[in-house]
């Protein structure tokens, strides 16, 4: 949604190229105690990484409310929406390997329904997707209960929630931002013909386990089922596990948007190749591809990234992840060679001020520390 993103979205400066010296554990794991109190959260962790260096790791809490059980530095947290940018890059890395193309409209990434797609679509593009321009609007509660029940292969379920929106004219308007899973789920099924296989099978073979990955441990799908569970709070705001089960997230066939689950230090070192000159996962060209604002420099988002300028860190890119019942924000910060993690397992005003104060804080100290 349009004020989820601004929400996340920075105010303009100038940039200040250097190389961060990494974050003190012991400064990092107080910050962390010291938010997870003030703001009376269940769990909270943090990471942040510099490129060529180890993540700086601090977690706080306990897995679930009423448990004794402590939150471990290995554990996984649902990343919700921040997703997003794997699946974009997930693109960029079949587009590098001549697998896809960017630029391809939906009849191009469709081509067995454009005979049958609304005239309205021609011009709609795999970037207007994962840039949340296409107008394909919402995907609303009664698609999410149906998919909750239905028994069909995931990818089928995917394919088709496209035939049922490219049939019909736009919900939204076309080239004007409207923040929506439906993109992603969209682009997900282009993924899936594109390469006769699922997003998640993909993902794991393209991004997660890709040749030299040093990431690779503890990516899923769903809620965690080990360690950390999520939390929602009824009516009264009291909060309750939702376990680890069908209902403790989103259903299966959002995966492209945002079903993802890992640990801190697997996710700081993945982030890190979108800030990494040398990577061997993203090139110079999917970097710039995959960072650019869309549709031009006046946009506040590029591929699965909002678009920020900080007074002192310079251009960053920001992102916040939910389900409902769980938090993640993530930074990335090129001219400094860094990336931040921050998460709950919760969704409330309380987890979403904790995360974007202690979010600001690491900012700050990073700037602080160049």
């Amino acid at each position: 949604m349009v004020r989820t993103v601004l929400a996340i979205i920075l105010s303009a400066g100038l940039c200040v190229a250097a190389r961060a010296q990494a974050v003190d554990e012991t400064w990092l794991k107080q910050a962390v105690d010291e938010t997870r109190e003030s703001h009376d959260l269940i769990a909270l962790g943090a990471a942040v990484a510099i490129v060529g260096r180890e993540p700086t790791i601090a977690v706080s809490g306990t897995v679930s409310k009423g448990s004794d059980t402590p939150v471990a530095r290995t554990d996984a947290w649902h990343i919700g929406s921040n997703t997003k940018a794997l699946t974009a890059l997930l693109y960029a890395r079949l587009a590098e390997d001549g697998l896809a193309d960017w630029g391809d409209s939906l009849p191009d990434l469709f081509p067995k329904m454009a005979e049958e797609m609304d005239p309205a679509w021609q011009d709609t593009r795999i970037e207007d997707l994962f840039a949340h321009r296409s107008g394909l609007g919402q995907i609303g509660p009664i698609w999410v209960l149906a998919r909750r029940n239905d028994d069909a292969p995931v990818r089928e379920q995917r394919l088709a929630t496209v035939e049922s929106r490219l049939t019909k004219p736009p919900a939204g308007e076309p080239g004007t931002f409207e923040y929506s899973n439906l993109n992603y789920i969209v682009a997900g099924a282009a993924i899936e013909r594109l390469i006769e296989m699922s997003w998640e099978d993909a993902i794991k073979a393209y991004i997660f386990d890709a040749e030299g990955a040093s990431w690779s441990e503890g990516w899923g799908f769903g809620p965690p089922q080990t360690g950390l569970e999520g939390h929602n709070r009824n009516i009264v705001g009291w909060r309750s596990s939702v376990g680890r089960g069908k209902s403790a997230d989103n259903p299966e066939a959002l995966g492209p948007a945002g079903t993802a689950h890992v640990p801190l230090a697997s996710h700081a070192r993945l982030l890190l190749q979108f800030v990494d000159e040398d990577s061997t996962l993203i090139t110079p060209d999917m970097r710039d591809h995959l960072l650019a604002p869309w549709p031009d420099e006046t946009a506040n988002y590029a591929m699965g990234l909002a678009v920020s300028d900080h007074p002192q860190l310079g251009r960053v890119y920001l992102h916040n992840g939910s389900n409902t019942m769980w938090l993640s924000r993530i930074a990335l910060v090129p001219s400094h060679d860094a990336v931040i993690i921050v998460n709950t397992n919760e969704y409330s005003d309380a987890a979403k001020d904790a995360t974007g104060i202690l979010l600001e804080k690491l900012q700050t100290k990073l700037a602080e520390d160049s």
